[in-house]
């Protein structure tokens, strides 16, 4: 038994020695012919890379709107900021409109000898101020064209035949409205946005309609006034670092009109109207350009 401790001991001892001369020994001589060359021992391990799961790289929780849920709903929408606060924006919506009865095959599949027209203009210029993120109020100015004719018309159905003639219409009128806007940011770099617009508004203006030429001349002149409280949705789009592009379009609308109405005979007359709309308004789909400053 004991020999056989001393011989363990014995081989643990070689062992030892072995490690620490592969340890210190750093340099390997050859002979090579009559010469002695010495090279230095370099130990080079193998790197291996071991694929992991793909990791996101963190968002800036610093531009994200954290906004209370109405009631106990919370549909899960991430609001980035868009807008920020104290920040003023200005920039004019355009929309036009033009149609043409060249351009409709279908009206000449219906009537015949038809001439007509229809054309929209409608230019305004605002400016406004985030009093907090992606929440902006300010106010707008409006001017807007409507004008159209029928220079001929001729209907024919069995027995109907209806002609119409040197018709037209115009509309000029000037608006003022404050608007409330408020914006939700869609992605972290506060590039792509929805918004809707509230505004309140007033607008004054005339119109004529009238038929006829010359001396067979008969018109009607009417002066409107309107108050007006339209809901406007949007997408904005930053295209440069201050510079935006947005398009709009109208989808409710509450009005109250009253006008003043005077015919080339001398009648004069008077009416008061209201109403509500709640759809996509043709008329009212605007484009236009933002900067924020």
């Amino acid at each position: 038994m004991m020999k056989l401790l001393y011989i363990s001991m014995f081989l643990l001892t070689c062992l030892g020695c072995l490690q620490m001369n592969a340890q210190t020994s750093d340099t390997v001589s050859v002979v090579r012919g009559d010469s002695l060359e010495q090279y230095r021992l370099v130990v080079v391990h193998d790197t291996v890379y071991i694929p992991m799961e793909q990791v996101k790289m963190p968002v800036d929780s610093s531009r994200i709107i954290y906004t209370k849920p109405v009631g106990r709903y919370d549909r899960g929408i991430t609001n980035y900021r868009f807008i920020p606060k104290n920040k003023w924006i200005g920039g004019v919506t355009i929309s036009v409109f033009n149609f043409e009865s060249d351009n409709s095959r279908l009206l000449f599949s219906l009537l015949k000898d038809i001439d007509l027209n229809l054309r929209t203009l409608s230019i305004k210029p605002f400016v406004g101020y985030a009093i907090k993120d992606n929440t902006v109020v300010g106010l707008k100015f409006g001017y807007s064209r409507i004008s159209g004719g029928i220079d001929n018309l001729s209907l024919n159905i069995e027995d109907l035949d209806v002609s119409l003639k040197d018709i037209k219409y115009t509309d000029d009128s000037y608006s003022f409205s404050l608007f409330h806007r408020s914006y939700i940011g869609l992605d972290p770099k506060g590039l792509f946005g929805l918004f809707n617009e509230t505004t309140l508004g007033y607008s004054t203006g005339s119109t004529r309609f009238s038929r006829g030429t010359g001396d067979a001349l008969k018109y009607t002149d009417t002066s409107i006034n309107q108050l007006n409280v339209g809901i406007n949705p949007g997408i904005a789009i930053f295209i440069m670092p201050n510079v935006g592009a947005e398009v709009s379009f109208g989808v409710a609308g509450f009005t109250y009109n009253w006008e003043k109405q005077k015919k080339s005979s001398g009648e004069v007359g008077k009416r008061t109207n209201s109403g509500a709309n709640f759809k996509i308004n043709l008329f009212n789909i605007n484009i236009g350009i933002t900067v924020c400053i």
